[in-house]
């Protein structure tokens, strides 16, 4: 009986320790995604720069946040692994925003 009480607490430790780590990856992932949303929005928007241009300003780690552009609504949506995405628009006020 004494392994199988092991074996549950072992599990439990597991599983608190992948829903920590899950947690942690996933609210860097909302900001990876947010930072590049507003950063290339700006840079496209209200610096009138090219993309790739942008691209080469970003800072180490951040190659692997998708970035995609609507010109029409002048957004820009920041995505990680198809799984986050967060959006900033630009408007004349108040340039480049995320929306919530």
């Amino acid at each position: 009986m004494q392994r199988r009480q092991f074996f549950i607490a072992v599990t439990l430790v597991a599983l608190a320790a992948l829903g920590w780590f899950g947690s942690n990856v996933l609210t860097s992932a909302r900001v990876g995604a947010a930072a590049m949303a507003k950063v290339s929005c700006s840079c496209l928007f209200v610096e009138n720069r090219d993309l790739r241009e942008c691209r080469k300003d970003n800072p180490p780690g951040f190659d692997g946040v998708a970035v995609s552009v609507d010109p029409a609504k002048k957004s820009v949506t920041g995505s990680v692994l198809g799984i986050v995405h967060r959006t900033a628009t630009y408007t004349a006020d108040y340039g480049c925003t995320l929306e919530p």
